[in-house]
């Protein structure tokens, strides 16, 4: 029986411990009308720098006429285990186990539980899973809110929410699928919104802590959530407050909700823009070796001259400000990588690329959802096994055709000189967060390029679109 709730004013529910705080569980192991899927470390294959020995272990349901949910959630932990991997230091273990958090009205919805430890400890992680048997369609929990609107005011009701709590930093909260992959509803049919350890850790000295403040939720009324849910929402609310599951499964019909991406996918720069109409001016602003503590003060400048630009990242920072990187995702910016460490890769032994190359993808989808199209080796170095590996993880390789030469120690007006005289149409633009002269610049490079009618936009826009496997620009010779 779920205990009492008091509704605050923005329509959030206070909560102490206990069962309004967590999603209705109605089966957490094979049963009745359940089969199951258990695998380890063996049963997943990956890229050949992947560490070995971390001990691997996951389980997944199986439903008699949902065979297509249990397709997705495998291609899904096939790829969490990947990440986990690939995207962690010094991986130890990660197990994934699950709930059945909803089964009724032909919808199911299926919690996986991720238990991992690293170098930093030990943590759980959770994401939630809707299957529509109308339409045989598997959901992201985003996709019970209506849209990307309902998404951001469901960010600021948390926000609200969490502003007193000291162990947990609200500005790290933003409307993005992978902070917001577990949603499902408590037995009352409240809505509860599930953040993994540590997601809204505050940055101290430049690093997430390692001990983390554990799970946080948050608990919306249904007087307040009602009017933010999607029709698979409704649906999936009452399917979580059946007394009993119901796994008769109807033959699939029509779904009426909207298509389009999920809320919480962000589509960086402005699709409406055509840097090849012969008439448009545009020009890509790229930072490289970010995030870093002044990256939030460049955001805040993109923000107030409305710019869209280009992240490429580098793995240490991306691990010490993951929240950074999520505003970055969320404001509509390109995010790219720039390798796990800043080296030349062109000097390394081609079985340490494989490393270098999928550390970032998996850390950036790992905190957001999104996978890095885009990667640009450190100092622009690369030959035919630098190539060869980014085609291999589907990426297209992007160098630049505007030194700002922000790295050799150059003053601010001698950065804006650079860049202002090299830049044409179609431009893309090499700078460093890092470097304090450049963000001392960046706001008279944005006045004077627009003083020339350009048009600010992510490097893929300003290439003219990129292919997986392909190095721009062509001529690209990676000599350093």
């Amino acid at each position: 029986m779920a205990l009492p709730l008091a509704a605050c004013e923005n329509g959030a529910v206070s909560v102490g411990a206990g069962d309004p705080q967590r999603l209705t569980v109605l089966a957490d192991g094979a049963g009745e009308g359940l089969g199951e899927w258990r695998g380890g470390a063996g049963d997943f294959t990956g890229h050949p720098h992947e560490p070995k020995g971390v001990e691997v272990s996951v389980a997944y349901p199986e439903f008699e006429g949902a065979e297509a949910f249990a397709e997705d959630l495998a291609a899904r932990v096939d790829q969490e285990v990947r990440d986990f991997r690939a995207g962690t230091r010094d991986p130890v273990s990660l197990d994934i186990g699950w709930e059945l958090v909803a089964a009724g009205d032909g919808v199911l919805g299926v919690r996986l539980v991720r238990t991992e430890e690293d170098m930093h400890g030990l943590r759980e992680g959770y994401s939630t899973y809707w299957y529509d048997a109308r339409d045989l369609s598997v959901s992201y929990s985003t996709q019970l809110l209506r849209g990307q609107a309902e998404l951001a005011e469901l960010n600021a009701i948390a926000r609200e929410e969490l502003a007193d709590d000291e162990d947990v930093d609200p500005d790290a909260l933003h409307p993005v699928l992978r902070t917001y992959d577990s949603i499902g509803f408590n037995a009352s049919g409240d809505l509860v919104v599930e953040y993994d350890d540590g997601h809204l850790s505050p940055i101290v000295d430049g690093h997430v802590p390692d001990s983390s403040p554990g799970r946080r939720s948050v608990v919306v009324g249904h007087e307040v959530a009602g009017p933010l849910l999607s029709g698979l929402g409704e649906r999936a609310r009452e399917a979580s407050m059946v007394a009993e599951p119901d796994l008769d499964l109807p033959e699939a019909a029509a779904n009426d909700d909207a298509d389009g991406p999920p809320p919480g996918v962000v589509t960086a720069g402005d699709p409406e823009v055509d840097c090849r109409d012969g008439e448009t001016r545009c020009v890509a602003l790229t930072f490289d070796d970010g995030p870093v503590e002044a990256t939030p003060h460049l955001l805040d400048i993109l923000a107030a001259e409305e710019v869209t630009a280009s992240f490429f990242l580098n793995g240490g920072p991306t691990l010490t400000r993951p929240s950074v990187l999520r505003r970055a995702y969320a404001e509509g910016h390109e995010i790219a990588s720039h390798g796990d460490e800043h080296e030349h890769m062109n000097r390394m032994d081609p079985e340490h690329l494989a490393a270098q190359t999928a550390a970032v993808s998996a850390m950036v989808r790992r905190q957001t959802g999104f996978t890095v199209e885009r990667f640009r080796p450190p100092f622009g170095a690369t030959n035919d096994d630098v190539h060869a590996e980014i085609a291999a993880q589907d990426m297209a390789e992007v160098a630049w055709t505007v030194d700002s030469r922000d790295w050799e120690g150059h003053a601010p007006d001698e950065i804006v000189e650079n860049v202002v005289a090299g830049v044409g149409p179609g431009a893309v633009v090499l700078l460093h967060d890092p470097q304090p002269a450049t963000l001392a610049a960046v706001p008279e490079i944005i006045e004077r390029l627009r003083e020339k009618d350009y048009v600010f936009v992510t490097s893929g826009q300003a290439l003219g679109g990129t292919e997986p496997g392909n190095v721009y620009p062509p001529d690209w010779d990676g000599d350093w």
